[in-house]
């Protein structure tokens, strides 16, 4: 996703079986979509900056980096593993490569 994100929305509307139109990708539709859904902008939206869940916890801290391998930094290994069976077990036989 962050090496190619373009590409990988593309791929991702077509699994959900709404490709973009060759109209859409000439009019800038992909890009408009990458750029309103970068971190960056939700990340820096008043909403996600101040708000809170009923129960009281700050929607900021749902905003992390994501950087690739910062897991680590977070999780215990044993935590990571569970997460790792998790998702294979729940998104095998998606055609998607762990």
């Amino acid at each position: 996703m962050k090496e190619q994100p373009k590409l990988q929305l593309m791929k991702l509307a077509q699994f959900l079986g709404c490709p973009f139109s060759n109209e859409e990708e000439t009019r800038g539709a992909v890009d408009g979509i990458q750029k309103l859904c970068s971190f960056e902008n939700l990340s820096n939206l008043e909403v996600n900056k101040t708000g809170k869940l009923a129960s009281g916890e700050e929607y900021k801290a749902f905003f992390r980096r994501g950087e690739v391998g910062d897991a680590k930094n977070h999780l215990t290994p044993q935590m990571i593993e569970k997460l790792d069976q998790i998702t294979e077990q729940k998104l095998h036989g998606y055609g998607l490569k762990f």
